[in-house]
């Protein structure tokens, strides 16, 4: 429960920290005994190999860590049990180890013994090759490419990196070759030079791609994009209604300030900032931002409806961005463009057929096809979530259903928009420029 708990907490952290792919789920059992053998490049590996996985790993982990205040307790909850590292005095791990097996629950080892270099894993210690013939458990060996950016070796603190984890094809031991060569340390080393090579195949492509990843962070950032001109398209509108409905004087000037911040902001970071993973992520979603401060500026200014339920849209429409921390970044841009046209197109069709939850309507509306449309993870509580969200501003505030049609209809287009236009656009960057294949959690 508290492993699970830890987990939870973890996904969206280590999605933005070190932007964490997974592939190769399939290949890890739903159930009994199973050993998942990995390299050791972070402190952070049990976490990493565990955090998709919705079994609970048992991790052997090293017996100084048990002695160390609240770390130790913490470990301990989770699950791990400790192995002293030392030649020759494993002993009790192995016996617990079995245990686990025997139990049919899954085991976690990291069989190089220590923390490695990001390198090819080579000789390794046999205890994987030994539960596997006495229990007869499959290996899964996990490949762990750019933790040791993540958390170098002998560094204080982790710093952002990208991290893949791959998991392999399980290696079965037939019943027979256990029974025959059970005491067969020959065959020992043979089972363990099956694991590393299983692991070293994709160690160094994971590196080289986790290098190209972050190369890519720390380029310079992209020039102002279409839908980031959509702030100053909206000024314009707004300060001409504003002109023409008498309300410029009283209303003008805070909606001139805070588009000319946002537009200092896009200038500071095109010539100013640094690049980082943390610098995009503020660009890709600042956007959205920008809406939630400025709309009630923006309604004054036009004499529109400020909206029904606003506290219900905005909760909404964070709680579906959530899972972009774990979608690719083309997925995220494609989101923020959608909630922009459709902010943005809704707010130009409140000046002419003005209805308190027409914004809402179409914003969590086009959450709610985007989310299917395009396979987000979590995406039936997405749909659920931000439906719910509109039938309960519905029941609310009773409203006249019909003019709600245009606003419906205004979602609907925005998809086919971002699937006609844009879409076809994100692709051929994807594959012309950096490739951020698709979270193998899914």
């Amino acid at each position: 429960m508290l492993f699970s708990f830890i987990k939870f907490l973890a996904r969206p952290l280590f999605r933005v920290l070190f932007s964490v792919e997974h592939h190769g789920l399939g290949n890890v059992p739903a159930d009994g005994a199973v050993i998942i053998a990995g390299n050791h490049p972070s402190y952070l590996d049990p976490l990493l190999v565990g955090l998709p996985i919705k079994r609970t790993i048992r991790f052997m982990a090293w017996d100084a860590l048990f002695r160390v205040p609240v770390l130790g307790q913490v470990i301990r909850a989770i699950g791990a049990f400790p192995v002293d590292i030392r030649k020759g005095k494993g002993e009790s791990a192995f016996r617990e180890a079995l245990r686990v097996l025997n139990e049919g629950d899954a085991l976690g080892i990291f069989p190089e013994g220590q923390r490695s270099e990001q390198a090819a894993m080579g000789e390794l210690r046999t205890g994987v090759a030994r539960l596997a013939i006495e229990t007869g458990a499959p290996i899964v060996p996990v490949t762990i490419g750019g933790a040791s950016r993540a958390w170098p070796k002998w560094r204080l603190l982790p710093k952002s990196a990208k991290i893949v984890v791959r998991y392999h094809e399980p290696i079965r031991l037939g019943e027979t070759e256990r029974s025959a060569r059970r005491d067969d340390r020959e065959f020992h080393q043979e089972v363990m030079q099956r694991v590393a090579a299983s692991i070293n195949r994709s160690l160094k492509p994971a590196i080289r791609g986790a290098g190209s990843i972050e190369k890519w962070y720390t380029q310079a950032p992209p020039n102002i994009r279409s839908y980031e001109w959509a702030p100053l398209i909206a000024t314009i509108v707004t300060l001409i209604v504003a002109w023409r409905r008498g309300t410029f004087a009283a209303h003008a000037l805070p909606v001139i300030l805070i588009c000319a911040g946002y537009y200092l902001y896009l200038m500071a970071d095109l010539m100013l900032l640094k690049p980082s993973r943390l610098a995009k992520w503020i660009r890709n979603s600042m956007p959205i931002w920008l809406i939630l401060l400025w709309h009630y500026f923006l309604v004054r200014a036009v004499a529109v409806p400020a909206g029904d339920q606003n506290l219900l849209m905005v909760v909404a429409t964070i709680a579906a961005f959530f899972p972009f921390f774990y979608e690719d970044y083309f997925s995220l841009q494609k989101f923020v463009r959608g909630v922009v046209a459709s902010y943005y197109y809704s707010m130009l069709l409140q000046i002419w057929r003005p209805h308190g939850l027409g914004t809402l309507v179409a914003v969590l509306g086009m959450i709610a096809i985007f989310v299917f449309w395009y396979r987000v993870i979590y995406r039936w509580w997405i749909a659920a979530a931000t439906v719910a969200a509109i039938a309960a501003a519905v029941w609310m505030s009773r409203p006249s259903l019909l003019p709600l049609l245009a606003y419906a209809a205004l979602a609907l287009g925005v998809i086919v928009y971002l699937q006609t236009f844009i879409t076809i656009a994100y692709d051929i960057r994807k594959a012309g420029n950096v490739s951020l294949p698709a979270n193998g959690s899914k």
